[in-house]
Parts: structure tokens; C-alpha cells; sequence
């Protein structure tokens, strides 16, 4: 067989690798080399030990002394070991070399490792050299590894063969194949496979349960109906109470709902078998419908019990995560000072959320620090943590920082592309917009809407119609994106800038859509940028026949009659907009001192830690006075 063939050169490249992971694994110890079972002990011992890398180590020093000494107890031990394919590949190539590949031990964990580490293609060789009679465990291990790959479809084929193959499938093959569609999102898909489970005459179990509930969130229509339907079939089988990760199920489904009496319920019935995720459950759900508070006390809570049950990074992440998404960052900030004060780690997903909350509040300064923390924690590498990067040093002005970040990343997704493309963008720099859009499409990647957006508000912003038009129908003819009201509302910023009011008003009138306020609003502008009150007419009674609650655009159509020298109907708008009860939003400005945001609001009181600002201030003012007076000095010394 060619494989066999190739066995040595397999071999010896295989050594290299268990050699290049092994060598900082000395061993000071080996048994005799006449003589595979104490190896083989001391290989489960590291196992039941959780030291992979000293069995891999063992299981090299084997082969050194005696590349025949392994045998069929040995390879199954080391593939348990492997934390990559290639290493399981590896020992693989030994069981080839020694000719045990048939043994149904090692055949078996040879299948078990590349579903583990989800190599679907691999373990479907290993699995169609099995003999005939395949059992239902080599069945649900070739699914299982479909599942860790993410393949939901070769999951299901590989069912579909397990029937007509005569093998019933039993709680483990369903609860693996709902696990296949879940995490890939087929949820809908999942819940019919429940279905079709209990149909089949199987009982399942509380793993297919708990699967089952995590997809009800997000499978559509009844929802709720589903995810109750459920939960009352695992009160009857007893397995809510007996097993806590159904539990937690249950309060993230309630949760995600948005049914908070319900989660609170089940939280409470849990009793005092509640662990950290439970509690970290209610946390996520609470942060999830916006009760920020609420999560807030429910930390404080689990830091009251302490033990077992102290709040972790998890439970941290989802409070400041809750509250960057209600838009409190000062708060998500604070919090994450007080997590630091704590001694925990942060993840890539407080990383990520706490670069967020930077990037809204133009924070360089502290997204300086957690970059910091991103490369002392050795998390500078992953993606989530990387395009939060681009976005808060490209939303702070630091484009070359922003730039440099994208180019040391070694996997990019659309993300990255369109943070860098939008990066440039909002800085006026349309020529490298263009530049990074024509590279993302050189690297095969495929833009959505949103890059669109990014690159045509480059274009507007530095008036390239001509691009900006040819970007347009690009998008429309050649990447079949149909234009949402953000793409026309860059369209009339573009072609207002311009002047060519006509081409706009001829845009709006071919819109599939009814105009919203950001369109009117936008040609509104260009109105007022180039005098024309014609035009503005026109786009002014839109204007006042939408719009009834917000004031921006009556504020903008003042000013507009205003440059106009139309006072009388400037004055008209403005009562207008005072009758109907309308104010104008307070502005609001902000500024970083020491690693900690200041938020200023017109008419308002300032914030009571803001005298150290106004301090600074004072001794600016004193300083410019004394400036001053040394220049006017100087001036009448020479005069």
C-alpha cells in the first residue's frame, strides 16, 4: 500500500515533531527497555495526572531507545496525549510504521484524537478502514469529529450512513449531532432534530437537553413556546434538578429572552447547589436585557459568598460588557479598574469590550494601556483583541498605529478590513481607503455593506465622485449588496458636497425606500454649504412633514434661511420648533486626565472630581496671562 510505503519518511518526520514538543520534558527516569509495561504505567500515571507533555516526552524517549518498544496499550496512551493533529498524526505514522494501525485499540483512539481535535477528513479515512461491523461508538466519534469541525452536513451524512448501515443510533449520536447544528448556528435545524429524536423512540438525555435549550434563543417564531415546551420536558424527566448545567441552560435561555422572572425563578430554585456558572448566568442575562444594576448586585453578591462561587473573569466581563453596551462607559471603565484591583486576568473578551468603551470615549491614553496588558498577557495574537485595536487607534486619531497593529495580524477578517478601511476614512485619507479596498478584494475577500459604507464615506468626505459613483454601482452589479439607507445617505453626502443637487434629488427619487431623516438631512447640508434655497425648499417641506421629535435638522433649516437672509422664515422654524415642545441635545465634551474621563455637559453641573481639571485650567490661564504680558513688555521695549 502506498501508505505503507510512505511509513518511514512519515516516521521520521513524525519523531521531529514529538521531539520539537517534547524537548523541554526531561525525564530523569525510564524503566527497562526489555519491557512495554511499566512504560505504559508511568504513561497513564502523567495522564490521570494532566502532564501530557511529560507523557509525549516518555512516549519520545521510547521510541529513541526502541523504536519497537510501543505497542498496542502505548499508542492509544500517547494519542490521548496529543494536543494537536499533527502529533496525533504523528503517533498515527508509528502505528503504521509498527503495523497496528488495525488494532482496534489504537484504530479506535487514531479516530478518537482527530475527532477531538476536529480533523473530520482524517478521522473519515481512519473510520472507512474500520472493519465492517463498525460499532455505534466508532459511529458516534466520526460524527463527533463532523461536529468539533463544524460541519453539520457531513455530521448528518454520517448519520444517514449509520441508519442504512443497520446501527441504531442511540442518546449520544443525537445529542452529538444537535451539538453539530447548535454550534454552527442552525438552530431551528437542532430543534427539529430534538423533535425527531423523541419521535425515533429515543429518551435522550441531559446533554441533548441542555443543547436543545441554548438553541431556543435563536431559532425564531415561538421562541419562548419552544424553549417552555422543553423546560417542562425536563421537569418531568428529572433531570433540571439532578443535573446543574441544565440548570444554568435554562436561566442563559430565559435570559436571552428577555424573561427575567423566569430566570430569576430558576436561579432561585437551584437552592444552594448554585456555582459560579449559575450565578454567572443570571449576571449575563441581567447585562443582556440592559438591567445593568441588577448585574451590578448580583456581583456583589456572589463577592459576599466568596469560596467556590467568587466572582471570576467571566462574571466581570459580562458587567462591564453590559454596561459598555448601555452606553455607560465611564462606568465599564471603572469597573474594569476594579477588577484589576482584584488580581484577575482579563480575557480577550474584557480586552475587547474595555477597547470598545476607549474607542467611544477617545481614550488613547488608557487604549495605550490595555495594549499593554494585551501584549503582557500574551493575548496581542487574537483576532477579537487585534480588530479592537484598529478601531480605537484609528478612532483616535493614530492611523499609523492602527495600521501597524493590521499588518502584524496573520489572519484578517472582514472586520480588520473594514476598522482599517473606515480608519482612513474618517481622517480624510481617501487614497489609502481606496488602496486597502483594492487589496481586500486582491485577497479574495468578499465586502459586505459595510465596507461599502466605509469606503464611500472616504470618497464623500474628500469629494472623489467619480470613485464614489463607480464604487456604488460596483457594489450593486458586481457583489449583487443591495444599497441600505446608509449607502444612499453617503451617495447625497458625496454628490451634495459636490454641488450637483439635481443628481441627488434625481437619487432620492429612484430609491426603493422612503427617504429617512439622515438623507434629508444630508442634502440639507449641501444646501446650506452651497446657498442654494431653491433646492432647499423643496427638501424642507420633507423635512417638516417627517420629522416631529428630533431637532437637529430644525436647527439645520434655521441656519439654513438664515444664510439665506431669509430671516422671516428662520424665525418661523425656530418658534415652530419651540411650540412643539422640541430642545436641542446638551453638548457634551470630555477629556482624559491620568488614565480617567471627565464628561462635561452644557448646562449642567460639573462632575465633583472635575476640580482637579478646573485647577489645571486656572494655572493654563495663569500661565498664557503671564505670556502675555512678557510679549506686550517686550513690544513696548523695542517701540
Amino acid at each position: 500500500m502506498p501508505l505503507l510505503r510512505a511509513s518511514s519518511t512519515a516516521l521520521r518526520r513524525s519523531h521531529r515533531l514529538i521531539s520539537a514538543f517534547a524537548v523541554d520534558q526531561p525525564i530523569r527516569y525510564h524503566p527497562p527497555i526489555d519491557n512495554a509495561v511499566p512504560w505504559n504505567k508511568l504513561l497513564r500515571d502523567h495522564i490521570a495526572g494532566s502532564r501530557p507533555g511529560l507523557a509525549l516526552a516518555l512516549y519520545r524517549l521510547m521510541r529513541a531507545l526502541s523504536p519497537v518498544l510501543p505497542n498496542s496499550y502505548t499508542l492509544p496512551l500517547a494519542l490521548r496525549a496529543a494536543p494537536s493533529w499533527r502529533l496525533a498524526s504523528a503517533v498515527h505514522a508509528h502505528a503504521l510504521h509498527l503495523g497496528l494501525q488495525a488494532h482496534p485499540d489504537v484504530a479506535g483512539q487514531v479516530l478518537a484524537a482527530y475527532a477531538r481535535l476536529g480533523r473530520a477528513a482524517e478521522a473519515r479515512r481512519v473510520f472507512d478502514a474500520l472493519p465492517v461491523r463498525r460499532s455505534t461508538l466508532s459511529w458516534n466519534t466520526l460524527i463527533s469529529a463532523c461536529s468539533v469541525g463544524c460541519d453539520p452536513d457531513a455530521a448528518w451524512a454520517a448519520f444517514a450512513r449509520m441508519v442504512v448501515a443497520g446501527t441504531r443510533p442511540d442518546a449520544v449520536t443525537w445529542t452529538t449531532l444537535l451539538s453539530a447544528h447548535a454550534r454552527c448556528g442552525r438552530h431551528p435545524e437542532a430543534l427539529r432534530l430534538f423533535g425527531d429524536m423523541h419521535r425515533s423512540g429515543c429518551e435522550g438525555n441531559a446533554e441533548a437537553v441542555a443543547v436543545a435549550l441554548s438553541a431556543c434563543p435563536y431559532a425564531g417564531g415561538p421562541a419562548l413556546a419552544k424553549g417552555r415546551s422543553i423546560h417542562a420536558y425536563a421537569f418531568v424527566k428529572g433531570v433540571v434538578h439532578a443535573y446543574l448545567f441544565v440548570t444554568n441552560s435554562l436561566v442563559c435561555m430565559y435570559g436571552k429572552l428577555g424573561e427575567m422572572e423566569a430566570a430569576e425563578k430558576v436561579f432561585l430554585d437551584a437552592g444552594p447547589k448554585k456555582n459560579a456558572v449559575t450565578w454567572n448566568a443570571l449576571i449575563t442575562s441581567y447585562a443582556a436585557a440592559g438591567l445593568c444594576g441588577e448585574a451590578l448586585g448580583v456581583l456583589a453578591q456572589m463577592e459576599q459568598c466568596g469560596g467556590m462561587v467568587a466572582p471570576n473573569v467571566v462574571s466581570w466581563s459580562a458587567v462591564i460588557g453590559g454596561f459598555a453596551s448601555s452606553g455607560d462607559m465611564e462606568q465599564a471603565l471603572q469597573l474594569f479598574r476594579q477588577m484589576q484591583k482584584q488580581w484577575l486576568l482579563p480575557n480577550v473578551v474584557t480586552l475587547a469590550t474595555v477597547l470598545s468603551a476607549c474607542t467611544e470615549l477617545l481614550a488613547l491614553r488608557l487604549g495605550q494601556e490595555i495594549h499593554g496588558h494585551t501584549i503582557k498577557a500574551a493575548l496581542d495574537w487574537h483576532s477579537l483583541v487585534q480588530n479592537g485595536l484598529v478601531n480605537m487607534y484609528g478612532k483616535c486619531g493614530r492611523v499609523a498605529a492602527a495600521r501597524k497593529v493590521f499588518d502584524r495580524m496573520k489572519s484578517r477578517d472582514l472586520i480588520s478590513w473594514n476598522s482599517m478601511i473606515g480608519s482612513y476614512g474618517t481622517h480624510g485619507l481617501c487614497d489609502e481607503a481606496l488602496a486597502m479596498f483594492e487589496d481586500l478584494t486582491r485577497a479574495t475577500v468578499e465586502p459586505d455593506g459595510v465596507t461599502f459604507v466605509a469606503v464611500l464615506s472616504a470618497c464623500s468626505h474628500t469629494g472623489r465622485v467619480a470613485e464614489g459613483r463607480c464604487l456604488f454601482n460596483q457594489m450593486v452589479r458586481e457583489h449583487k449588496i443591495s444599497p441600505t439607507m446608509e449607502h444612499y445617505t453617503c451617495m447625497v453626502d458625496l454628490l451634495g458636497r459636490a454641488g450637483l443637487l439635481k443628481d441627488v434629488f434625481d437619487l432620492i427619487e429612484t430609491m426603493p425606500m422612503r427617504p429617512d431623516l439622515c438623507v434629508w438631512g444630508a442634502l440639507l447640508n449641501s444646501c446650506r454649504i452651497h446657498g442654494d434655497a431653491a433646492v432647499a425648499e423643496a427638501a424642507i417641506a420633507k423635512v417638516l412633514q417627517v420629522d416631529t421629535e428630533t431637532t437637529g435638522n430644525h436647527t439645520l433649516i434655521t441656519n439654513l434661511y438664515a444664510a439665506c437672509g431669509m430671516w422671516d422664515d428662520s424665525k418661523r422654524v425656530r418658534v415652530m420648533t419651540r411650540e412643539a415642545g422640541l430642545r436641542k441635545n446638551p453638548g457634551q465634551s470630555w477629556i482624559e486626565v491620568r488614565n480617567k474621563v471627565f464628561a462635561f455637559t452644557a448646562g449642567s453641573a460639573p462632575p465633583s472630581e472635575a476640580e482637579e481639571v478646573f485647577r489645571v485650567l486656572d494655572d493654563l490661564y495663569g500661565e498664557m496671562e503671564d505670556e502675555k504680558r512678557a510679549m506686550y513688555d517686550a513690544i513696548a521695549n523695542i517701540v
